[in-house]
């Protein structure tokens, strides 16, 4: 099975899969790694490169990370040299839960990427709008 690694800022990945976990329940599959306040680039590579090297099989790793340019996601963008690993930028919860469900059935990393971020790009929505629309 595909494994799933959120890498954030603070305490974001944590509650990300503590909320995922609330809903889908638990998730043997799902990993998390948090940037504190004083963690360098190098110390946030060193966490996910051990984490990697840990989870890592011939099914891949998707990384998902809360922003472009973010320590998180520059630290996870040189794992996918080393490793059948794929990084996605912008995490919110619907593609955390989206990443569960098709890991156990998708083919790839690279193939739970494309899904991940479709169903994440869905999600946001302005729900003024919406309901407006709705109403006419």
């Amino acid at each position: 099975m595909i494994k799933i690694v959120i890498a954030a800022h603070g305490e974001l990945a944590k509650e990300l899969v503590n909320s995922a976990e609330m809903i889908a329940g638990k998730q043997p599959n799902l990993y998390s790694v948090n940037r504190g306040a004083n963690d360098s680039l190098m110390q946030m590579q060193e966490r996910i490169d051990a984490l990697l090297k840990s989870i890592n099989d011939d099914d891949g790793v998707l990384i998902l990370t809360d922003m472009i340019g973010g320590t998180p996601c520059n630290a996870s963008a040189p794992m996918c040299r080393a490793f059948n690993t794929e990084v996605l930028a912008g995490v919110n919860l619907p593609m955390v839960l989206s990443a569960i469900f098709a890991s156990k059935t998708v083919g790839s990393a690279a193939e739970l990427a494309d899904k991940v971020l479709h169903d994440g790009q869905k999600s946001i929505i302005n729900v003024k709008r919406l309901l407006l629309s709705r109403m006419k």
